[in-house]
């Protein structure tokens, strides 16, 4: 038979119409029709009548009062100004209390609620070990404890003597005494050491020890029915002889034998105290307080301690006749014993944390008026809904900083091309040597080009500037002409001779005619490295011009031609740990690239998770609890770390995956048995990256020679007209003067010996203004052409600037 446990009374009440002050309060504070929630409002009265009736099970009548309590807490959340009478009775003495408090409502059903479950937890069959009995016991006590200290911290002023706080610690302790008790029951069960059992029995002892010092005072004597005090001073020894019985067992193993035998003894002696227990002392009681204990309360007590008196009885013998034969010490007495230790290990499980419960939430069922919500919750769930709205765009932020490094770090290991290099390894053809697609789109673009044409072209730029290089250094000799002229009659006449040297006069006509050539000997050179240039690189031209087919077949011969192999290359190691490996690889390639897909399903379970989310139902369970609206958000908002540190795993595994991924592939690389298929593979791919060098190369020197080819003859256009223009200048000088040295030849000798300038007259500014051969209405030339700047190294000509010769075509 197992210990009998005691439960707490219930308290009784009246009927009392709820429903109708509620519907008042809908019209007047939330200005809505009560018809609206007729069906709720007939719920909440049917509620208090099943909480406060007769059940068919106690645990049918646990359900029903967490059931009424939920809604009545939601319904003072909702309607804080609730009026109305309610009375309940002292669950001890009977005495009725009357309040107007939906508060006075409320600590009365807590009280129940812990009746309830304390009812439920002792009538559970704990000896049966196949079931969870101990545990939902254990547990039961505990939460009673929490529901009880709740109404001792919650209300100061008691309305009743029951719902008195040092009335509900002393219920509180003993609940815990026989949370400890039945932890004990568990303990024993497990076999657990014996130094343990005695520490928890001795705390059971002491605790029993207390309530019955405390409930003996008058001022509780008369509270509590005596049962419960006599059952608590049985305990209070019955626990006490254990605690000794076990820790001698401990004494004994670590040899102080004399202290264990004196453990035994007073193990026993206290064990025939408890037995001397009679159901004779039990007085008659009223039929409500009676039920707070079970039927077989005397029969379990005495099995309990007769059994008790046994076993110390025998462990007492053995102990003896041991120390008779053996040790032969003198036994300790109870007074020089060492007091045990004692160890705690129920504590209240808070009203908070049994609600929380999955079982207890199915139990209460949904909220009622859950659409009445007041204003203030309402801007805090509107609050609370941007903080999900922040962490939601956190995490998908985080989840597209993660897929954007797979590109990149699959890229930066050639993957997944760098597998090609072993498909040999799974019997799969090798690839087979191929231009890429950039050199087929070159093939493409010049298959319709003319080679014809653009020789042409070029063997005609060769013949543009030989012209024009000869009018230019015709018009140099026409002035080098002039010149010797010019100083012949400045020796003939002498002094009297006037016209200023050529070399003064044609000083900037000279300079532009000099550049001009020299800018032809540049293109002169060009031109020579265009045709060079195009020497070079025209059989690869006309590869690309045959077009992309024959691009094809000029690869696979280059592949056929580098492909032979010497047999004393040959690899013969085993292939077969290389193919595992590459399959390994392709795997672990295969779960990086799925693991967007992956993340993607992980955000679209966090979203759902946190939009379906509604605070509200919280925020109104702390309506009444000052700044509650911080702690509430981190709490809410910390349930969903489960799933961020999901996504965060995740996010860390992918970075572990590339890492092998990369060390794989360098195994690849130095496995002997991917040898064979690594050379071939490079082999094929060394002749397909040539070719697609020298092509690439090809194009961009034959459009680079287009180009210069167009520049080029637009260069030598603006040099022909250039010349042309300076040939012309250079003829008009040189006939001017000629013209005026034939007039000079033909004045008299009189005017002759009279110079025209005055040397006591003239200063050094007109002598340099006269070398610059400033123009008389009759007598000076027409000015020069403009001068030339330096041929610029652009192919394009500015307007009326003479042009530079095109740039040097790239060497390849």
């Amino acid at each position: 038979m197992q210990s009998p446990l005691i439960a707490l009374p219930l308290k009784e009440t009246r009927d009392v119409d709820i429903v109708k002050p509620i519907a008042e309060l809908i019209v007047k504070s939330y200005e809505q029709s009560p018809l609206k929630y007729k069906e709720e409002l007939e719920r909440i009265g049917q509620a208090r009548k099943d909480a406060m009736g007769t059940p068919s099970s106690e645990e049918m009548g646990r359900d029903l009062v967490f059931a009424y309590f939920h809604m009545l807490e939601m319904i003072e959340l909702r309607f804080p100004e609730l009026k109305l009478h309610f009375q309940w009775n002292d669950a001890f003495t009977r005495s009725k209390v009357k309040q107007d408090s939906v508060a006075f409502e409320k600590a009365c059903t807590i009280f129940n609620m812990a009746a309830r479950v304390t009812s439920v937890s002792s009538q559970l069959n704990r000896a049966d070990t196949g079931t969870d009995a101990l545990k939902r016991a254990y547990i039961g006590f505990r939460q009673a404890a929490g529901f009880l200290e709740y109404i001792k911290d919650s209300f100061v002023n008691a309305p009743s003597d029951d719902l008195q706080g040092a009335l509900l610690q002393s219920l509180v302790a003993l609940l815990l005494a026989q949370a400890s008790e039945i932890f004990l029951e568990k303990t024993i069960h497990d076999n657990k050491g014996a130094g343990l059992i005695a520490k928890l029995a001795s705390h059971i002892s002491h605790a029993y020890s207390s309530l019955y010092a405390e409930w003996t005072e008058p001022s509780a004597s008369n509270r509590l029915p005596p049962p419960w005090h006599i059952l608590a001073y049985y305990k209070t020894r019955y626990f006490a002889s254990m605690a000794q019985l076990y820790r001698a067992k401990v004494d004994a193993a670590e040899g102080r034998h004399a202290m264990a035998l004196g453990r035994y003894r007073l193990a026993h002696t206290m064990a025939k105290e408890a037995h001397t227990f009679s159901p004779l002392v039990m007085p008659s009681l009223g039929s409500h307080v009676r039920a707070t204990l079970p039927n077989d309360t005397v029969e379990a007590l005495q099995h309990l301690f007769n059994a008790q008196v046994t076993t110390t009885l025998e462990a007492l013998r053995e102990a003896e006749r041991e120390n008779d034969l053996v040790y032969h010490e003198r036994a300790l007495e109870a007074d020089a014993l060492p007091a045990i230790d004692q160890t705690s290990v129920a504590t209240p499980i808070s009203i908070r944390d049994t609600f929380g419960q999955p079982d207890v939430q199915a139990v209460l069922g949904p909220d009622v008026l859950r659409t009445l919500v007041p204003l203030g919750v309402l801007e805090s769930a509107s609050i609370f809904s941007e903080e999900q709205a922040k962490l939601i765009r956190a995490e998908s932020a985080r989840i597209d900083a993660a897929n954007a490094q797979i590109p990149l770090s699959l890229s930066s290991l050639h993957l997944p091309e760098a597998l090609e290099r072993y498909a040999g390894l799974e019997g799969v053809a090798p690839r087979e040597c191929a231009p890429s697609d950039a050199v087929l789109s070159m093939a493409q673009e010049l298959s319709t080009a003319s080679l014809s044409r653009m020789e042409r072209v070029m063997d005609t730029l060769l013949k543009r500037a030989p012209p024009i290089v000869d009018t230019i250094e015709g018009a140099l000799a026409d002035l080098d002409d002039d010149a010797r002229e010019c100083e012949r009659a400045r020796v003939q006449h002498g002094a009297a001779y006037t016209q200023p040297p050529t070399a003064s006069v044609a000083r900037t006509l000279r300079r532009d005619l000099k550049n001009a050539l020299d800018a032809l000997h540049s293109a002169r050179e060009n031109d020579t490295d265009i045709v060079h240039l195009w020497q070079q690189v025209s059989p690869d031209v006309r590869v690309l011009v045959a077009g992309p087919a024959e691009i094809r077949q000029v690869y696979k011969e280059r592949a056929r031609a580098s492909g032979t192999r010497n047999l004393l290359d040959a690899d013969v190691a085993d292939t077969m740990p290389a193919r595992e490996l590459l399959r390994d690889t392709k795997a672990l390639l295969d779960s990086v690239t799925a693991m967007p897909q992956e993340r993607d399903q992980l955000l679209q379970a966090f979203k759902q998770r946190v939009r379906s989310d509604d605070i509200s139902r919280v925020l109104l369970l702390n309506r009444r609890v000052p700044n509650a609206e911080t702690a509430v958000f981190q709490q809410e908002l910390s349930k969903y770390l489960p799933m961020q540190a999901q996504i965060t795993d995740h996010i860390q595994l992918q970075q572990q995956r590339i890492t092998m991924l990369k060390d794989a592939l360098q195994r690849l690389d130095s496995h002997p048995g991917t040898m064979d298929v690594r050379k071939a593979f490079d082999a094929t791919q060394s002749t397909a990256q040539e070719g697609d060098a020298r092509l690439s190369k090809a194009y961009e020197a034959y459009t680079e020679i287009q180009a210069t080819l167009a520049k080029a003859h637009a260069f030598y256009d603006d040099m022909a007209s250039q010349a042309d223009m300076l040939a012309s200048s250079a003829a008009r000088l040189v006939a001017e003067r000629r013209a005026e040295r034939a007039d000079f030849s033909e004045q008299p000798l009189d005017s002759m010996e009279q110079p025209s300038y005055s040397k006591a007259t003239t200063t050094l500014a007109e002598d340099l203004a006269a070398l610059h051969m400033a123009p008389t209405p009759r007598t000076m030339p027409p000015p020069p052409p403009p001068s030339w700047p330096a041929p610029p190294s652009s192919w394009k000509a500015e307007p009326r600037d003479q042009p530079a010769p095109p740039p040097r075509p790239p060497r390849i």
